[in-house]
């Protein structure tokens, strides 16, 4: 009941965030804004109690730092974006060492071809924020080779996990690089700041991280449903 309750609020107030974006209400972000992470931090602890495998230890410490990133965020100057940044750099990294500790073999390490989307998404985002992004070229082109990496090893969880569970992380490892490539291309790149764009960052943020959150937590916390063989898993591809 309690991780239903934290998890209930962390829909509520991201759907006023969102809403608090669109309309451009300054007041409203700042209020809804540093409740998210916390919210769903609250649901990580009350669906795991005392069991806690490494890759949710590394999850719950990624989301302390997805936290810190977000208050970074929240101000003003190249300092504190510098500081958002970094945060969600030592996040990306917590999220890849908690994929990477769940047992087995996945899609990416038996087709490593299904790595090339992720790869073109990596070449065009670079390619596209390099002539703006002067003094950041090089710790960008950083962040965006670790988000990428993240997005990719969240796919070879298929296999290794539930296909629902599995299918989760992978979705939200793709709307986490959606998110931060926006946030990217308005920065650095052709797209213009607006309301609407912000509203479509958190979007795309808010269901991320909800969706690789309960996505990984479920799958690793079911020890009793079974994952599929690799055999059964391809014949209903």
């Amino acid at each position: 009941m309690a991780a239903r309750s934290f998890l209930s609020a962390y829909v509520l107030i991201g759907v006023l965030n969102v809403v608090a974006e669109l309309t451009d209400n300054v007041d409203g972000v700042l209020l809804t804004k540093p409740l998210l992470i916390p919210l769903l931090f609250g649901w990580l602890v009350a669906s795991a109690g005392r069991t806690w495998p490494r890759p949710l230890i590394a999850l719950g410490i990624g989301l302390l730092f997805a936290w810190a990133g977000d208050l970074f965020l929240l101000g003003e100057g190249d300092t504190m974006f510098m500081l958002g940044i970094a945060a969600f750099l030592v996040m990306q990294v917590l999220y890849i060492v908690a994929f990477l500790s769940v047992p087995g073999t996945g899609v990416l390490r038996r087709w490593p071809i299904a790595a090339v989307p992720y790869a073109a998404a990596l070449i065009g985002l670079v390619v596209l924020t390099w002539p703006g992004a002067g003094g950041m070229r090089i710790p960008g082109t950083i962040y965006v080779v670790v988000l990428m990496t993240m997005a990719a090893t969240a796919l070879d969880l298929v296999g290794r996990l539930l296909p629902i569970d599995a299918w989760r992380v992978v979705a939200g490892g793709a709307l986490f690089a959606v998110s931060d490539a926006l946030i990217a291309l308005t920065a650095f790149g052709p797209l213009s700041s607006s309301p609407g764009t912000d509203a479509v960052v958190m979007t795309t943020y808010i269901v991320a991280q909800g969706l690789i959150v309960v996505g990984l937590t479920r799958g690793v916390l079911t020890p009793d449903r079974r994952v599929p063989t690799w055999a059964s898993f391809t014949q209903g591809l």
